[in-house]
């Protein structure tokens, strides 16, 4: 019941008050347009997927984030659009498809730590953990990737091996914005 006096409460914001507008937008049958506002209308969409999530409403949470991220052209309100959409995804138990909508937000967003973690439980849940740590390693020219290869180490319970990738990021890239995060996750390792 929770849920549906919510979705009530939404639906009358997002149906009922525009039609309650001061402007004069006409058209020549004599209807009153609105202007559709497609960020606003993402918002309004991820909001719904936030109630759908808490109330572990998981499909009707993936089909709202799924409209919030097809309005969006915003790189960094797609990344989050992304990332809840894998945790639906991972509630699911379609790790599959959280592990890549995770890697899409990883794409847009390179430098929110949140996104890396998500990335390397669903690598380890699709078993991919150890190709992924592979290629994490051997690739030289992308730093982000040191990050993957540490957590994937961290969170399969070789922490010195985690500390020194995360040690030797935090040296190599002392002014790169994510490089505080490896640092607090690193106090987290010790």
């Amino acid at each position: 019941m929770k849920l549906n006096y919510k979705i009530l409460i939404i639906l009358y914001f997002c149906l009922f008050l525009p039609s309650y507008s001061m402007s004069s937008n006409r058209g020549l049958d004599g209807y009153e347009w609105q202007k559709i506002d497609a960020v606003k209308n993402a918002r309004l969409h991820s909001n719904m997927g936030n109630i759908y999530f808490d109330e572990k409403h998981y499909i009707g949470a993936l089909k709202e984030y799924e409209i919030a991220y097809s309005l969006t052209q915003n790189s960094a309100e797609g990344a989050v659009y992304l990332y809840n959409i894998g945790r639906c995804f991972m509630q699911l138990k379609r790790y599959n498809l959280a592990k890549n909508a995770f890697e899409g937000a990883i794409k847009k967003d390179c430098i929110n730590m949140t996104y890396y973690e998500a990335y390397t439980d669903a690598c380890i849940k699709t078993n991919t953990h150890e190709k992924e740590l592979k290629k994490s390693l051997q690739d030289k020219i992308n730093p982000y990737n040191r990050i993957v290869a540490g957590l994937i180490y961290y969170k399969t319970g070789k922490k010195g091996a985690a500390k020194a990738i995360f040690d030797e990021f935090i040296n190599q890239y002392p002014k790169m914005i994510i490089t505080d995060d490896v640092k607090a996750l690193l106090k987290r390792i010790e």
